[in-house]
C-alpha cells in the first residue's frame, strides 16, 4: 500500500473508472429518467422518487463514517501489504485489524437502527397519502430491508478506497451500477412500478459480498474476529464522524427532504418533476466530482507526510477541472430543456428557470464539496456549525415556500441561501483554516 504514488498523471487507471462510473451513472439515469416518464404515471413517478428520497435517509445514519474510513485507512494503511488470501501484513498490522472489526460493529448497530425507524415511520409517511392505484408497502418494505443490509457492506469499500485499492473499489461499483441500472430497466418496462426501487439496492449488497467472499476473504475474518489491539473509536473517528454526519444532514435537509415536503405539501404529480430534475443534477455533480473523488486517499497521504506543493497541485488542478465540467454540463442541461420543451419529457421535469435555479443550487453545493474534500485531508470538519446554523434557519423558510409557492419558492429559497451565504462562507473558512492548519501541524 505505501507504493502508492502521488505523481499526477492527467488519466489514470484510477481516474478512468470513477469516470466510468460516472459517466454511467449519468447515462443510466437518463435512460432511467425516460423509462420512467415511459412506463410510470405521473403520480406513480411522484411515488418513486419519494421512496429513493425517504430511503435516502441511510446517509444520515452513516453519519458521514464512509467517508471517514476512507480518510482514516488511508493514514492507518501506510506501510502495509496484501496477502493473496486477502488479510494485512506490516507494522501496523493489528491498528489495522482493530479498525476493521470496529467499523464493522458500528455499521451492524447502524443497520438496525435504520430498520427499526425507516420501516415504521415510512409506513406513517407514506400511509397518510395512500392511493387505492398504488400498491407500495411490499415494495416499501423490500426496499427498507435490502438498504440496511447493504449497510453492512459499506465499511469494506471505504477501508479498501483508503487503503489504495481505488480502482479494485470503482471496478466493483461501476460493476453493481450496471447491474442495477439493467435490472431497474427491466423492471420498469415489464410494469412493476414501485419494484424498480429495490434493485439498485439489491445490486449494492449482493455484488460486492460475492466479490468480497471471492477475493478478499482474509479481510472478512479480520472483521468478524475481536481484534488484539483495542481501536480507540473515540479519539480516532468519532471527532470527525459527528461533524461530518451534522453536515451530512444538513444536506439532506437542504436537498432530498424537499421531495416528501412537496409530496405533502402539492401532491404527487409536482414532487416528481423535483425528484426526476434532483435526479438530473446530482447526477452532473457525480461525474464532476470525479476529478476530486478519486484524489482524496492521496491528499490524505500529503496532508500526513505535510507534502503541501503535491497537495496543492492536485486540489487546485482537479478543482478547476471538476468545476469547469459541471459548467458545460449544465449549459448542456438547460439547451436540452429547450430543445424538448414541447415534449412529455420536459413536464415531466420542474419548468425552464427552476430547472436552472436548481442547477446554481448544486453548482454552489459541489464548490462547497470540493473545498470541504480538501480540508477533511487533514482529518478536521471545519463547515459543521456553519452548515447546522443555515439548515435550521433555512428549513422552515423551505416548508414555507412550497406550501404557498410550491416548487417556484423552493427552489428560489435554496438557490439564494447557497449561493449568497452558504458559499461565501465556505470559501472564508477554506482559505482560514488551510493556513492555519499547516502552520500547526
Amino acid at each position: 500500500m505505501s507504493s502508492v504514488s502521488l505523481r499526477l498523471p492527467f488519466i489514470s487507471r484510477d481516474l478512468a473508472l470513477v469516470l466510468s462510473l460516472r459517466l454511467w451513472q449519468a447515462g443510466a439515469g437518463l435512460l432511467t429518467t425516460i423509462l420512467a416518464v415511459h412506463f410510470l404515471s405521473p403520480e406513480t413517478q411522484g411515488w418513486y422518487y419519494s421512496f429513493i428520497s425517504v430511503a435516502a435517509l441511510y446517509t444520515l445514519f452513516d453519519l458521514g463514517l464512509s467517508m471517514v474510513l476512507v480518510q482514516v485507512s488511508a493514514h492507518a494503511s501506510t506501510g502495509l501489504h496484501w496477502k493473496p488470501d486477502g488479510s494485512v501484513e506490516g507494522e501496523a498490522t493489528s491498528y489495522f485489524h482493530a479498525l476493521v472489526h470496529s467499523a464493522l460493529r458500528w455499521y451492524a448497530l447502524t443497520a438496525l437502527v435504520f430498520a427499526v425507524v425507516i420501516v415504521p415511520g415510512g409506513i406513517l409517511f407514506f400511509g397518510s397519502k395512500s392511493s387505492t392505484t398504488i400498491h407500495w408497502v411490499a415494495p416499501w418494505l423490500v426496499l427498507c430491508g435490502l438498504t440496511a443490509a447493504g449497510l453492512l457492506i459499506t465499511p469494506f469499500l471505504s477501508i479498501l478506497e483508503g487503503a489504495g485499492q481505488i480502482s479494485r473499489v470503482y471496478a466493483l461499483r461501476l460493476s453493481l451500477a450496471v447491474c442495477g441500472s439493467i435490472a431497474c430497466w427491466a423492471t420498469l418496462a415489464g410494469g412493476a412500478g414501485l419494484w424498480a426501487t429495490v434493485m439498485v439496492p439489491a445490486a449494492t449488497l449482493l455484488i460486492p459480498l460475492v466479490w468480497l467472499v471471492r477475493y478478499r476473504r482474509g479481510l472478512l475474518q479480520i472483521a468478524s474476529r475481536s481484534a488484539g489491539h483495542r481501536f480507540n473509536w473515540r479519539h480516532e473517528v468519532w471527532p470527525q464522524q459527528w461533524r461530518l454526519g451534522i453536515n451530512l444532514l444538513c444536506g439532506y435537509l437542504l436537498t432530498q427532504i424537499n421531495i416528501p415536503i412537496l409530496f405533502h405539501t402539492q401532491g404527487a404529480v409536482i414532487a416528481g418533476q423535483l425528484g426526476l430534475s434532483l435526479a438530473i443534477v446530482n447526477t452532473l455533480g457525480l461525474v464532476a466530482q470525479s476529478w476530486i473523488t478519486r484524489r482524496v486517499p492521496l491528499m490524505a497521504r500529503a496532508a500526513a507526510t505535510r507534502d503541501w506543493p503535491t497537495l496543492d497541485r492536485m486540489f487546485k488542478r482537479d478543482f478547476t477541472m471538476s468545476s469547469v465540467i459541471f459548467v458545460v454540463m449544465a449549459f448542456g442541461v438547460l439547451a436540452m430543456d429547450l430543445l424538448f420543451a414541447d415534449t412529455k419529457y420536459a413536464h415531466r421535469v420542474l419548468p425552464f428557470w427552476q430547472l436552472a435555479g436548481l442547477l446554481v443550487f448544486v453548482f454552489s453545493n459541489q464548490l462547497i464539496g470540493g473545498l470541504a474534500a480538501h480540508l477533511r485531508s487533514f482529518r478536521r470538519e471545519p463547515f459543521m456549525s456553519t452548515l447546522a446554523t443555515t439548515a435550521i434557519l433555512t428549513l422552515p423558510l423551505i416548508v414555507w415556500a412550497a406550501a404557498h409557492y410550491s416548487s417556484a419558492g423552493l427552489v428560489a429559497v435554496l438557490a439564494a441561501v447557497n449561493l449568497f451565504l452558504n458559499l461565501p462562507i465556505a470559501f472564508f473558512i477554506w482559505y482560514r483554516c488551510n493556513r492555519t492548519w499547516r502552520h500547526d501541524s
